[in-house]
């Protein structure tokens, strides 16, 4: 893996870390996008508040390795939504990609999304399906999360449930900025935001094919509880205000509030009869990690091997 031998494509990535960030899955969700045939031309982290000293040290030894890299620090916490605005005021390019500090990226995400988004122009947003995990092995099968493909489908549903996996979009600077950008809405700046892109007629696509990996448990330990539950209820009063929201929605938010009161395990054997989890999808997601880990001038291996010698 040598950076600056590889193919470059023009899409800024960005990514949001806080206080509780874990180091090494950032890593390998870095890793994940550079060990693809074509990679980021840039790639911004933006610092949501202070974060400790080992990403520190790290975010040092990172921009010292590569221009690719640019980090934006704000003075305080201030959200995944305010993060991301002003991350998305600063990439150079009008394609951008968004990618969680602990999922994986799987092979040739970045180009499949990028062909199709930019031979569009109507296009706005793409996502795709994601395999959600929990602990990884040798060639198992995982649960998909699917999502709707077509626009028509996703106009039909988006009331009912968010239409695309976060951690899967890539869409236009352009387009992003003239709706308004991301709000701070914590836990539904991304839903807020489709519901408003949609609402302006923006086009919004996903690929059937899962790719990304995504950790099952950090997903759902922050979505359940009274907390988790009141954020919902102002999250509806946001689209009530912009007259989004029609009566008949109702009986489905409802429900969506009530199960954030249901114990860890019943919450888990509900997703069993959800029917955009009923695929499974044969992928050796133990083997592809260890190569992120593995593979010559990785920022894993080379980290590491930095900390050795310090």
């Amino acid at each position: 893996m040598n950076i600056n031998y590889q193919k470059k494509l023009k899409i800024s990535c960005i990514c949001s870390i806080y206080i509780k960030t874990n180091l090494n899955q950032l890593i390998l969700a870095i890793d994940s996008l550079l060990i693809q045939k074509y990679i980021p031309n840039e790639i911004i982290i933006i610092l949501d508040g202070k974060v400790n000293k080992e990403i520190e040290d790290f975010l040092v030894f990172l921009k010292k390795r590569n221009s690719i890299f640019k980090i934006l620090r704000l003075s305080k916490n201030s959200g995944l939504g305010v993060a991301l605005k002003l991350g998305i005021e600063i990439c150079k390019n009008d394609i951008i990609a968004r990618f969680d500090a602990d999922d994986i990226n799987l092979q040739d995400r970045l180009k499949k999304q990028y062909d199709l988004i930019s031979s569009n122009r109507r296009i706005s947003i793409v996502g795709s399906s994601v395999i959600e995990f929990k602990n990884y092995s040798n060639k198992s099968k995982y649960q998909i999360k699917d999502i709707p493909l077509t626009f028509e489908d996703i106009k039909i549903n988006y009331m009912h449930r968010n239409p695309l996996n976060h951690p899967t979009v890539i869409f236009k600077k352009k387009d992003i900025i003239k709706v308004g950008s991301y709000k701070n809405i914590k836990f539904f700046e991304d839903y807020e935001l489709w519901i408003r892109c949609i609402k302006n007629k923006q086009k919004i696509i996903n690929i059937a094919e899962p790719l990304v990996a995504m950790r099952r448990e950090s997903y759902l330990a922050n979505r359940r509880g009274i907390k988790y539950a009141l954020y919902e209820i102002l999250f509806i009063k946001s689209l009530i205000s912009n007259k989004y929201f029609k009566f008949r929605h109702l009986p489905f938010f409802i429900l969506r509030i009530i199960i954030r009161f249901f114990p860890y395990k019943i919450t888990i054997n509900l997703k069993r009869f959800d029917k955009l989890r009923s695929n499974e999808y044969l992928y050796d997601l133990e083997s592809y990690i260890n190569k992120l880990k593995t593979e010559n001038k990785s920022i894993y291996s080379t980290y590491n091997s930095h900390l050795k010698k310090s």
